[in-house]
């Protein structure tokens, strides 16, 4: 008898035997009746028609009940669920090791294993996936396990050395997750149909259900271009707009900047490794976002690594007695390589003083994406400007990445950061000084609060 791994993902069911992926599933399920529940994609391509019908969160709260017109307990929800995900294997005489976020406490995990043995399917252990996800240790780093599930987002905190690695429950619970993140970029899109066709994508469930289906293929467009054009047919009419992909990467900015400052309060005065899940990936310009922290290096997880390190140490989660185990804790096999990532210069801690503004004589000046200082000469007056055009023209140039702001020099100008001459791109923080051969006066990198005004 083989083994297989479970991956509960909250988001869905990926079951996989460390070579292939043997089933994946949305976690979806369509209420028609307490009797009639429909589950996985089927239920998926209904959920903007039926929205009453609709539940998504069963493997979130296993012990809930469904907000549908017909309501039923998530725990059942789960077990239709997992008994459609276990029907698509090619056999069904597996045993199965279960891998979970780290999220479910005990009397969850219970309920996971009493829907496995309604099932007839035999578990042999679990285990948390923040320590699956690593390939081997990572020195001179602390590591986070970054997991975007269906309803939020968890940071775990993995303790590793050179002859183990374990995790602990979630250090942070951030309450955003796939669906408010792809939900934004949905609406967002939506507005734009709204603005420049007056055609609303939202208004009818069936153009709404088709605004859904087809967001996956055009953000996967813009992983590779700058933009992408955007059509929907109604009642014999198209609509068409042009999508860009600087527009999209800021819908979610302010959940990904909270992700940010969440990793420095854990971790401010460490190198980090940031060690994403599968599901990071679908959310547009997480990971770019990502990558650009300072003090930091991320790593991907590819959909079955999950598996394959399960069954690599499927003799530490499996105990060999007839109780099932829950697993925090692996040591490395004798095979196991380190891991050699280059985390960005800079720390955690530095995000709180991250500038908004270049203070240029009385004028503050709002840093954007990318932009470079043009010295010119008006007359007798030098003066010195922000260009959101970057063609290699201007004295140095200032850009966003992540929620660090990068200066680098670009003409033959003496330019001075802090009194240090700059030759190499460096990081700025709020207060850094900036002088340059042939203007007088001194530049000042500031950060502008913003307030929110109360009206009575």
């Amino acid at each position: 008898m083989s083994t297989v791994v479970i991956d509960l993902y909250e988001s869905g069911i990926l079951i996989s035997d460390g070579k292939r992926i043997l089933a994946n599933s949305p976690a979806c399920a369509l209420v028609d009746t307490p009797s009639d529940i429909l589950v996985g994609n089927a239920a998926e391509k209904q959920m903007h028609l039926r929205p009453q019908d609709i539940n998504t969160g069963f493997w979130a709260d296993l012990g809930g009940q469904s907000t549908t017109r017909h309501s039923v307990s998530h725990a059942e929800l789960a077990q239709h669920h997992l008994q459609f995900a276990w029907s698509l294997l090619d056999r069904q005489d597996h045993d199965a090791l279960l891998a979970v976020s780290g999220t479910l406490r005990k009397r969850e995990l219970g309920l996971a294993l009493g829907i496995c043995e309604k099932l007839d399917i035999s578990v042999l252990g679990i285990v948390n996936k923040a320590v699956l996800a690593l390939p081997g240790p990572v020195p001179e780093a602390r590591l986070v396990w970054l997991a975007v599930l269906q309803e939020r987002t968890i940071l775990s905190l993995v303790a590793q050395d050179r002859k183990q690695v374990s995790a602990s429950r979630p250090g942070r619970v951030i309450p955003y997750g796939l669906q408010s993140l792809i939900q934004a970029q949905a609406k967002w899109i939506a507005a734009a149909f709204v603005r420049e066709t007056r055609f609303d994508p939202l208004q009818k469930g069936e153009d709404e259900q088709l605004l859904y289906e087809r967001l996956p293929h055009w953000l996967a467009t813009l992983q590779s271009l700058e933009s992408v054009g955007c059509e929907l047919h109604t009642e014999g009419q198209s609509h068409r707009i042009q999508l860009h992909r600087n527009e999209v990467l800021g819908i979610n900015q302010a959940i990904f900047e909270e992700i940010a400052i969440c990793l420095s309060e854990l971790l401010p005065d460490h190198k980090v490794a940031i060690v994403c899940s599968p599901t990071c990936n679908q959310v547009f310009g997480l990971n770019e976002f990502l990558k650009y922290l300072p003090g930091c290096a991320t790593l991907g997880t590819d959909p079955t690594r999950i598996a394959r390190q399960a069954l690599r140490y499927r003799e530490q989660i499996c105990t060999g007695d007839e109780a099932v185990h829950y697993t925090t804790t692996l040591k490395w096999d004798k095979s196991t390589r380190v891991e050699l990532l280059e985390p960005n210069s800079g720390l955690l801690a530095s995000l709180p003083n991250c500038p908004t503004h270049l203070l240029i004589g009385s004028d503050a000046w709002p840093l954007g994406e990318k932009q470079e200082l043009q010295l010119t000469r008006d007359h007798h007056e030098i003066r010195l400007a922000l260009d959101p055009v970057c063609n290699e023209s201007g004295v140095c140039r200032i850009q966003k990445k992540g929620m660090r702001i990068e200066l680098r020099h670009l003409k033959n100008y003496k330019i001075r950061l802090n009194d240090r001459r700059l030759s190499e791109p460096q990081t700025v923080q709020s207060g850094d000084r900036l002088r340059i051969d042939g203007y007088r006066n001194e530049v000042l990198f500031i950060k502008v609060q913003e307030h929110e005004t109360s009206h009575s």
